[in-house]
């Protein structure tokens, strides 16, 4: 019997030892690969709205690192994981994507991204609505952009890396969605 407990024990833990973190009953694993590049956790955190808990939201970046300015500017992919903890309508949630991005832009800036910002609507649109478990992946991609992961499938690709580094600004910019969220997502 001793032996048994033991050795579930230690199935237990190798189990587990796969996630870096839980939260609000999401395990975020501590390493990822994106085209082929291994990303590490940098930092999680609960995106809240009202008293309602929105998301979990998952950084990875190549190193550990505690600079916005660095993880927006990078030329390595990075990751931002979204683990839905209530249904969303995707209207809803492009809206507060795009008010993340008009707060991190100048006009000027804006402007020149409205096409991308166009495709990143429709990606949005097609989804429909965002359902408590759904895991949104935005993969950062230097020299390519933006690509968008949904339920497991690809939604879309936005090319170009200023829409990349704008949509990173979202969580980490000057204004982020939440400061204690950009704070948690820079933990390293």
């Amino acid at each position: 019997m001793k032996k048994q407990l033991t050795a579930m024990a230690l199935a237990l833990l190798l189990v587990n030892s796969a996630y870096a973190l839980e939260m609000a009953g999401v395990n975020l694993p501590e390493k990822v690969s994106v085209a082929e590049s291994p990303l590490v956790l940098n930092g999680a955190g609960i995106r809240k709205k009202m008293v309602f808990e929105v998301y979990v939201a998952a950084l990875y970046t190549a190193a550990k690192s505690n600079d916005a300015n660095a993880i927006i500017n990078a030329s390595t992919p990075r990751r931002i994981q979204l683990d839905m903890l209530r249904n969303v309508e995707s209207a809803t949630l492009y809206g507060a994507l795009l008010e993340g991005l008009q707060d991190n832009l100048s006009a000027a800036q804006y402007k020149a991204l409205a096409p991308k910002v166009a495709e990143l609507e429709k990606i949005f649109m097609d989804i429909k609505v965002a359902n408590k478990g759904d895991v949104i992946v935005l993969d950062f991609l230097p020299g390519k952009g933006v690509k968008v992961v949904v339920r497991g499938q690809v939604a879309g690709m936005i090319t170009g890396d200023a829409i990349a580094s704008a949509m990173l600004s979202i969580w980490l910019g000057k204004s982020p969605v939440s400061e204690s969220l950009k704070a948690a997502l820079l933990k390293a």
